[in-house]
């Protein structure tokens, strides 16, 4: 005897329980339920997106453990100093950071600095390879009087320097005109201690900062025409 019962198709639904559901649906409909099901299942997991995206909380400047931890994701375990301030023309905050190589001959340190847009930070600037090194070094911001902002000033104070003479590396890192203003202390056999000035310091404040610090410590300085690469 022939069976009058026709298989009927079948949408089989599993919930977040791991119970499976099955629904009988007619075939002229089948293709419309299974089209509707695609688009839920591809909006379900974009909704999950923007609502991970949205309850990331807000960037501080103020927290200092969340401005290391958001640096750190960008510059690496090379990152050796951050400070916060007003790096450019404009009334925002940013963050000033400096990493150390020491791979192979690829050796010394950077100054980079980060913006915050989108509640993401970005990387603006970044110098090229200086001489220098974060060990014993002073870092610190400063600002002159016909700036409106912030400057990072770097000297590596005596980590190059020994009993037989050396050097000291200095910058001023002006990140508002993308500037690096460079001055390199020598001394060679217990000579005087000579000092170079780069070419680009043609402001008469910025060049007697450079000069009045380092008299402090060396009175008999005299400044060199040419800068020189020590060998020890």
């Amino acid at each position: 005897m022939l069976s009058n019962n026709k298989s009927k198709p079948a949408i089989i639904l599993t919930s977040l329980l791991g119970r499976r559901t099955a629904f009988l649906i007619p075939g002229s409909r089948m293709l419309w339920w299974a089209g509707l099901i695609f688009i839920l299942i591809s909006v379900i997991p974009s909704c999950r997106n923007k609502e991970e995206k949205e309850q990331k909380p807000s960037f501080s400047f103020n927290d200092s453990s969340m401005v290391t931890k958001e640096t750190k994701k960008i510059l690496g375990d090379n990152l050796k100093f951050i400070l916060t301030g007003n790096f450019d023309k404009d009334s925002l905050q940013e963050i000033a950071a400096g990493i150390e190589l020491t791979e192979n001959n690829n050796w010394g340190i950077k100054f980079i600095l980060l913006e915050l847009a989108d509640n993401q930070l970005k990387k603006t600037f970044e110098s090229e390879l200086l001489d220098g090194s974060f060990k014993g070094c002073l870092v610190k911001k400063i600002k002159f009087p016909k700036m409106n902002y912030d400057l990072i000033y770097y000297n590596s104070q005596d980590y190059f320097w020994g009993s037989g003479g050396g050097e000291v590396f200095s910058y001023l890192i002006n990140f508002a005109e993308n500037k690096t203003y460079y001055t390199h202390l020598f001394s060679e056999s217990r000579k005087p201690a000579e000092l170079f000035l780069s070419k680009n310091i043609t402001d008469s404040e910025i060049r007697k900062f450079f000069i009045s610090n380092f008299k402090k410590d060396y009175p008999d300085l005299k400044l060199a025409s040419e800068d020189v690469s020590l060998e020890f």
